[in-house]
């Protein structure tokens, strides 16, 4: 086949997909800025368990592992573009009697719950003499600290790891 044939195609193709989602490219660019902070903040928060339990990380240098970014770029951000696009769709293509702003209730609902996750590791361990508005947040949210260790902070007196849970912690996961 010829490759002027291909490329027109391709061309094609991405031209109705722009010129049909247009509407939605604002709602994608507000959804990805939620969902990187919300990488950026999981980050921080990673180097604020290193630095308060430097002895019981498993890692002896905290970085922005490209793993974890990964996993951001190839799932998370696809899987919250295509609900908005499938919201769109489902807003333009079926419900067309209905005035049901579909899109914008799913982009916001994903908004919403990456924002409570970026409260939640803003929250996760920090100093009891940091801020009040920190330490009410811990008690409302899930503080974030235990996943970084796999361990139940909840089972553990006054909040503090021990070297058992850990030691025990990695060889479950080992096994």
């Amino acid at each position: 086949m010829n490759s002027k044939v291909i490329f027109c195609t391709i061309g094609s193709g991405f031209g109705w997909f722009v010129g049909e989602f247009h509407p939605t490219f604002p709602l994608i660019i507000v959804a990805v800025a939620f969902i990187l902070y919300d990488a950026w903040t999981a980050f921080q928060l990673d180097k604020r368990v290193h630095e308060a339990y430097p002895e019981k990380t498993q890692r002896h240098k905290v970085k922005f592992t490209s793993f974890a970014f990964g996993k951001v770029i190839r799932s998370t951000i696809p899987r919250r573009l295509s609900l908005i696009i499938l919201a769109f769709l489902a807003e333009h293509w079926v419900f067309i009697h209905v005035e049901i702003p579909l899109s914008y209730i799913v982009t916001g609902a994903i908004c919403f719950e990456q924002g409570l996750s970026i409260l939640e590791n803003e929250s996760s361990c920090r100093e009891e003499s940091e801020s009040r508005f920190w330490r009410i947040l811990r008690k409302i949210l899930i503080d974030k600290t235990e996943r970084h260790f796999d361990v139940d902070l909840d089972n553990v007196d006054g909040g503090k790891v021990t070297d058992e849970q850990i030691e025990s912690a990695r060889k479950r996961m080992e096994e």
